[in-house]
Protein backbone atom coordinates (compact mmCIF):
# COMPACT_ATOMS: atom_id res chain seq x y z
CA UNK A 1 0.00 0.00 0.00
CA UNK A 2 1.52 3.31 -1.12
CA UNK A 3 0.81 6.36 1.50
CA UNK A 4 -0.07 9.79 -0.11
CA UNK A 5 1.82 11.77 -0.39
CA UNK A 6 3.30 13.89 3.34
CA UNK A 7 -0.09 11.67 5.33
CA UNK A 8 2.37 9.15 6.89
CA UNK A 9 5.48 12.02 8.16
CA UNK A 10 2.54 14.26 9.75
CA UNK A 11 0.81 11.00 11.37
CA UNK A 12 4.13 10.33 12.74
CA UNK A 13 5.57 13.14 13.97
CA UNK A 14 2.50 13.31 15.75
CA UNK A 15 3.01 9.47 17.44
CA UNK A 16 6.63 10.22 18.07
CA UNK A 17 5.45 13.11 20.24
CA UNK A 18 2.21 11.11 21.87
CA UNK A 19 4.47 7.72 22.45
CA UNK A 20 8.16 8.38 22.78
CA UNK A 21 7.84 12.38 24.14
CA UNK A 22 9.89 12.95 20.70
CA UNK A 23 9.62 16.46 18.96
CA UNK A 24 11.57 15.94 15.70
CA UNK A 25 11.73 17.20 11.79
CA UNK A 26 11.65 14.49 10.51
CA UNK A 27 13.70 13.69 6.99
CA UNK A 28 13.11 10.76 5.04
CA UNK A 29 15.79 8.51 3.90
CA UNK A 30 16.26 5.92 1.43
CA UNK A 31 15.71 1.82 1.88
CA UNK A 32 14.37 -1.21 0.58
CA UNK A 33 11.42 -2.51 2.70
CA UNK A 34 10.47 0.01 5.52
CA UNK A 35 10.39 3.81 5.95
CA UNK A 36 13.27 5.41 7.31
CA UNK A 37 12.77 8.89 8.74
CA UNK A 38 16.04 10.75 10.32
CA UNK A 39 14.88 12.62 13.80
CA UNK A 40 16.08 15.92 14.22
CA UNK A 41 15.96 17.30 17.83
CA UNK A 42 16.13 20.65 19.05
CA UNK A 43 17.94 19.86 22.13
CA UNK A 44 19.64 16.23 21.09
CA UNK A 45 21.44 14.20 18.92
CA UNK A 46 19.23 13.27 15.85
CA UNK A 47 17.62 9.75 15.79
CA UNK A 48 16.81 7.34 13.51
CA UNK A 49 12.92 6.34 13.01
CA UNK A 50 12.04 2.65 11.47
CA UNK A 51 7.91 2.23 10.33
CA UNK A 52 8.18 -1.39 9.28
CA UNK A 53 6.36 -2.52 6.07
CA UNK A 54 2.76 -3.57 6.80
CA UNK A 55 3.93 -7.37 6.50
CA UNK A 56 6.86 -7.17 9.06
CA UNK A 57 6.55 -9.65 11.72
CA UNK A 58 7.65 -8.72 14.71
CA UNK A 59 9.91 -11.00 15.69
CA UNK A 60 12.43 -9.84 12.91
CA UNK A 61 12.74 -6.71 14.73
CA UNK A 62 13.48 -8.18 17.81
CA UNK A 63 16.35 -10.06 16.57
CA UNK A 64 17.39 -7.38 14.99
CA UNK A 65 17.64 -4.99 17.94
CA UNK A 66 18.89 -7.80 19.86
CA UNK A 67 21.60 -8.82 17.74
CA UNK A 68 22.86 -4.94 17.68
CA UNK A 69 22.08 -4.85 21.15
CA UNK A 70 24.75 -7.74 22.02
CA UNK A 71 27.20 -6.09 19.90
CA UNK A 72 26.66 -2.78 21.91
CA UNK A 73 27.50 -5.45 25.11
CA UNK A 74 30.67 -7.97 23.54
CA UNK A 75 32.50 -5.12 21.14
CA UNK A 76 33.37 -2.20 21.18
CA UNK A 77 32.25 -1.19 17.52
CA UNK A 78 29.28 1.35 17.63
CA UNK A 79 25.96 0.22 16.34
CA UNK A 80 22.67 1.61 16.85
CA UNK A 81 20.70 0.59 19.71
CA UNK A 82 16.80 0.97 20.80
CA UNK A 83 15.79 4.06 22.27
CA UNK A 84 12.44 3.03 24.46
CA UNK A 85 9.30 4.57 24.85
CA UNK A 86 9.22 6.27 28.48
CA UNK A 87 7.33 3.16 29.72
CA UNK A 88 10.10 1.37 28.20
CA UNK A 89 9.28 -0.14 25.65
CA UNK A 90 11.80 -0.57 22.60
CA UNK A 91 9.00 -1.58 19.85
CA UNK A 92 5.94 0.15 19.78
CA UNK A 93 2.63 -0.69 17.25
CA UNK A 94 1.18 2.23 15.78
CA UNK A 95 -2.69 2.09 15.05
CA UNK A 96 -3.50 4.07 12.79
CA UNK A 97 -6.86 5.49 11.69
CA UNK A 98 -8.89 5.33 8.70
CA UNK A 99 -8.48 1.51 8.65
CA UNK A 100 -4.98 1.90 7.48
CA UNK A 101 -2.98 -1.58 8.56
CA UNK A 102 -1.14 -1.51 11.92
CA UNK A 103 2.65 -0.57 11.72
CA UNK A 104 5.55 -1.19 13.71
CA UNK A 105 7.76 1.55 14.62
CA UNK A 106 11.21 1.70 16.52
CA UNK A 107 13.55 4.36 17.54
CA UNK A 108 17.06 3.95 17.32
CA UNK A 109 20.24 5.93 17.87
CA UNK A 110 21.79 8.06 15.09
CA UNK A 111 25.79 7.45 14.72
CA UNK A 112 27.57 9.77 13.15
CA UNK A 113 30.12 9.79 9.98
CA UNK A 114 29.15 9.08 6.19
CA UNK A 115 28.37 5.61 4.31
CA UNK A 116 31.52 4.20 3.04
CA UNK A 117 29.55 4.16 -0.61
CA UNK A 118 29.84 8.49 -0.72
CA UNK A 119 34.12 7.49 -0.35
CA UNK A 120 36.21 4.53 -2.00
CA UNK A 121 38.59 3.54 0.99
CA UNK A 122 42.17 3.54 0.87
CA UNK A 123 43.43 -0.08 1.07
CA UNK A 124 44.13 0.53 4.77
CA UNK A 125 40.95 1.86 5.63
CA UNK A 126 39.38 -0.99 3.88
CA UNK A 127 41.57 -3.32 6.17
CA UNK A 128 40.13 -1.49 9.00
CA UNK A 129 36.63 -2.04 7.46
CA UNK A 130 37.21 -5.62 6.97
CA UNK A 131 38.83 -6.01 10.86
CA UNK A 132 35.85 -4.17 12.07
CA UNK A 133 33.97 -7.06 10.25
CA UNK A 134 35.88 -9.79 11.36
CA UNK A 135 35.19 -8.67 15.08
CA UNK A 136 31.61 -8.39 14.33
CA UNK A 137 31.60 -12.18 12.90
CA UNK A 138 33.52 -13.05 15.69
CA UNK A 139 31.12 -11.45 18.22
CA UNK A 140 27.59 -12.69 16.69
CA UNK A 141 29.41 -17.05 16.69
CA UNK A 142 27.62 -16.90 20.05
CA UNK A 143 24.60 -14.99 19.49
CA UNK A 144 21.35 -17.00 19.65
CA UNK A 145 17.70 -15.85 18.67
CA UNK A 146 14.64 -18.17 17.24
CA UNK A 147 13.80 -16.09 14.28
CA UNK A 148 17.54 -16.42 13.58
CA UNK A 149 16.68 -19.56 11.07
CA UNK A 150 14.97 -17.48 9.32
CA UNK A 151 14.30 -18.43 5.38
CA UNK A 152 15.85 -14.73 3.45
CA UNK A 153 15.63 -13.95 0.12
CA UNK A 154 18.94 -12.48 0.07
CA UNK A 155 20.83 -16.08 1.17
CA UNK A 156 23.20 -16.91 -1.59
CA UNK A 157 22.21 -20.85 -0.71
CA UNK A 158 19.11 -20.21 -3.19
CA UNK A 159 21.27 -18.59 -5.94
CA UNK A 160 20.03 -21.30 -8.70
CA UNK A 161 16.31 -21.36 -7.93
CA UNK A 162 16.60 -17.01 -7.83
CA UNK A 163 17.89 -17.23 -11.35
CA UNK A 164 15.49 -19.97 -12.70
CA UNK A 165 12.86 -17.62 -11.04
CA UNK A 166 14.12 -13.78 -12.51
CA UNK A 167 15.15 -13.59 -15.85
CA UNK A 168 18.26 -11.70 -16.43
CA UNK A 169 18.63 -8.99 -19.00
CA UNK A 170 19.13 -10.77 -23.00
CA UNK A 171 22.34 -9.26 -23.07
CA UNK A 172 23.56 -10.57 -18.71
CA UNK A 173 21.66 -14.06 -20.18
CA UNK A 174 24.97 -15.95 -20.14
CA UNK A 175 26.97 -14.47 -17.39
CA UNK A 176 24.52 -15.23 -15.73
CA UNK A 177 24.32 -18.98 -16.21
CA UNK A 178 27.96 -18.79 -16.17
CA UNK A 179 28.17 -17.64 -12.73
CA UNK A 180 25.28 -19.20 -11.33
CA UNK A 181 26.78 -22.78 -12.85
CA UNK A 182 30.47 -21.64 -11.19
CA UNK A 183 28.70 -21.01 -7.95
CA UNK A 184 26.83 -24.20 -7.57
CA UNK A 185 29.40 -26.43 -9.09
CA UNK A 186 32.50 -25.34 -6.76
CA UNK A 187 31.44 -22.86 -3.84
CA UNK A 188 28.17 -24.01 -3.07
CA UNK A 189 29.54 -27.27 -1.21
CA UNK A 190 32.38 -26.20 0.53
CA UNK A 191 30.49 -23.09 1.88
CA UNK A 192 27.39 -25.93 2.88
CA UNK A 193 30.31 -27.49 4.41
CA UNK A 194 32.04 -24.83 6.42
CA UNK A 195 31.66 -22.82 9.70
CA UNK A 196 27.74 -21.67 9.81
CA UNK A 197 26.89 -18.89 12.38
CA UNK A 198 23.93 -15.80 12.74
CA UNK A 199 25.94 -13.38 10.24
CA UNK A 200 25.27 -9.62 9.76
CA UNK A 201 23.93 -10.49 6.40
CA UNK A 202 24.91 -7.28 4.55
CA UNK A 203 28.11 -6.00 5.57
CA UNK A 204 28.48 -3.54 2.88
CA UNK A 205 30.27 -0.11 1.94
CA UNK A 206 26.19 1.17 2.26
CA UNK A 207 26.28 0.05 6.19
CA UNK A 208 29.08 1.02 7.45
CA UNK A 209 29.71 4.51 8.56
CA UNK A 210 33.29 6.19 8.72
CA UNK A 211 34.83 9.24 9.70
CA UNK A 212 38.74 10.15 8.25
CA UNK A 213 39.42 11.43 11.61
CA UNK A 214 38.11 9.58 13.99
CA UNK A 215 39.80 6.77 15.65
CA UNK A 216 39.59 3.52 14.15
CA UNK A 217 37.87 5.20 11.73
CA UNK A 218 34.29 3.40 11.53
CA UNK A 219 32.12 5.00 13.49
CA UNK A 220 28.76 2.64 12.73
CA UNK A 221 27.75 -0.48 11.61
CA UNK A 222 24.28 -0.07 10.72
CA UNK A 223 21.10 -1.72 9.07
CA UNK A 224 20.54 -5.15 11.15
CA UNK A 225 17.79 -6.44 8.80
CA UNK A 226 19.23 -9.23 7.09
CA UNK A 227 20.41 -10.93 10.02
CA UNK A 228 20.35 -14.43 9.93
CA UNK A 229 21.85 -17.98 9.80
CA UNK A 230 24.41 -18.70 7.11
CA UNK A 231 27.59 -19.85 6.63
CA UNK A 232 30.25 -17.22 6.84
CA UNK A 233 32.03 -17.56 3.41
CA UNK A 234 29.09 -16.14 2.37
CA UNK A 235 28.53 -13.07 4.33
CA UNK A 236 32.25 -12.60 3.57
CA UNK A 237 31.02 -12.29 -0.06
CA UNK A 238 28.74 -9.98 0.36
CA UNK A 239 31.47 -7.17 1.55
CA UNK A 240 33.77 -8.65 -1.14
CA UNK A 241 31.80 -8.03 -4.01
CA UNK A 242 30.82 -4.29 -3.19
CA UNK A 243 34.43 -3.69 -3.27
CA UNK A 244 34.96 -4.86 -6.68
CA UNK A 245 36.03 -2.04 -8.91
CA UNK A 246 35.72 -3.89 -12.65
CA UNK A 247 37.42 -0.70 -13.84
CA UNK A 248 40.70 -1.64 -12.89
CA UNK A 249 43.31 -5.04 -14.04
CA UNK A 250 43.08 -6.17 -10.70
CA UNK A 251 39.94 -5.56 -9.37
CA UNK A 252 40.33 -6.93 -6.02
CA UNK A 253 42.84 -4.71 -4.65
CA UNK A 254 40.55 -3.41 -2.19
CA UNK A 255 38.78 -6.42 -1.23
CA UNK A 256 41.97 -8.59 -0.37
CA UNK A 257 42.50 -5.28 2.16
CA UNK A 258 39.18 -6.03 3.62
CA UNK A 259 39.69 -9.26 3.79
CA UNK A 260 43.55 -9.17 5.43
CA UNK A 261 41.69 -7.20 8.03
CA UNK A 262 38.49 -9.67 8.31
CA UNK A 263 41.57 -12.55 8.87
CA UNK A 264 43.01 -10.68 11.62
CA UNK A 265 39.65 -11.05 14.25
CA UNK A 266 38.25 -14.66 12.55
CA UNK A 267 39.69 -17.50 10.79
CA UNK A 268 38.44 -18.64 7.40
CA UNK A 269 40.17 -21.69 5.89
CA UNK A 270 41.73 -21.70 2.79
CA UNK A 271 39.03 -24.02 0.83
CA UNK A 272 36.62 -21.32 1.91
CA UNK A 273 39.03 -18.35 0.68
CA UNK A 274 40.01 -20.01 -2.34
CA UNK A 275 36.00 -20.13 -3.09
CA UNK A 276 35.35 -16.41 -2.13
CA UNK A 277 36.05 -14.80 -5.06
CA UNK A 278 33.43 -16.97 -7.45
CA UNK A 279 31.48 -16.24 -3.99
CA UNK A 280 31.54 -12.32 -4.26
CA UNK A 281 30.52 -12.93 -8.42
CA UNK A 282 27.71 -14.77 -7.39
CA UNK A 283 26.49 -12.23 -5.04
CA UNK A 284 26.55 -9.23 -7.52
CA UNK A 285 24.31 -11.58 -9.87
CA UNK A 286 22.02 -12.47 -6.81
CA UNK A 287 22.00 -8.61 -6.11
CA UNK A 288 21.57 -7.55 -9.70
CA UNK A 289 18.56 -10.22 -10.01
CA UNK A 290 16.75 -9.24 -7.14
CA UNK A 291 17.08 -5.43 -7.75
CA UNK A 292 15.51 -5.97 -10.81
CA UNK A 293 12.63 -8.04 -9.24
CA UNK A 294 12.13 -5.28 -6.62
CA UNK A 295 12.01 -2.22 -8.97
CA UNK A 296 9.71 -3.84 -10.87
CA UNK A 297 7.19 -4.87 -8.11
CA UNK A 298 7.89 -1.43 -6.43
CA UNK A 299 8.57 1.78 -8.76
CA UNK A 300 8.21 3.76 -5.50
CA UNK A 301 11.83 2.04 -4.58
CA UNK A 302 13.59 1.65 -8.19
CA UNK A 303 15.71 4.29 -7.58
CA UNK A 304 17.09 2.99 -3.96
CA UNK A 305 17.22 -0.24 -5.28
CA UNK A 306 19.36 0.70 -8.47
CA UNK A 307 21.92 2.73 -6.87
CA UNK A 308 23.00 -0.02 -4.88
CA UNK A 309 23.30 -2.53 -8.43
CA UNK A 310 24.07 -0.26 -10.61
CA UNK A 311 27.64 -1.70 -11.18
CA UNK A 312 26.76 -5.56 -10.52
CA UNK A 313 26.64 -6.82 -13.95
CA UNK A 314 29.92 -5.56 -14.82
CA UNK A 315 31.19 -6.55 -11.28
CA UNK A 316 30.83 -10.10 -11.53
CA UNK A 317 32.00 -10.13 -15.48
CA UNK A 318 34.41 -8.63 -13.64
CA UNK A 319 35.40 -11.21 -11.11
CA UNK A 320 35.11 -14.35 -13.06
CA UNK A 321 37.67 -13.10 -15.62
CA UNK A 322 39.61 -12.92 -12.50
CA UNK A 323 39.45 -15.75 -9.98
CA UNK A 324 42.71 -17.32 -10.30
CA UNK A 325 43.92 -13.63 -9.11
CA UNK A 326 41.29 -13.45 -6.63
CA UNK A 327 42.62 -16.75 -4.92
CA UNK A 328 46.10 -15.31 -5.27
CA UNK A 329 44.97 -12.42 -2.80
CA UNK A 330 43.01 -14.40 -0.46
CA UNK A 331 45.56 -16.59 0.50
CA UNK A 332 47.79 -14.33 0.59
CA UNK A 333 46.01 -12.66 3.20
CA UNK A 334 46.55 -14.90 5.86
Amino acid sequence: MIEPPGRLEHELGEYLRERYAIDATLTRLGSERDETYRASLASAEDLIVKVCAFDEPRDLVELQLAAAAHLARATTVPVPVAVPTPEGRAITRWERSGGLPVRIVYVISCLPGTSLAERWPSPEQAERVGAVHGEVTSALADFRHPAAARQLLWDLSGLAELADTITPPRAQTRLAAHVVSHFTRFVLPVAEGGARQVVHGDYSVHNVLADPAAPGFVTGVIDFGDVHIAPVLYDLAVAVSNLLDHRLADPWSLASAHVRGFLSARNVPPAELRALGAAAAARCVQRALISQWRATADPTRTEYVQEHSRHDWVRADAAIQTLGTATEHFLAAT
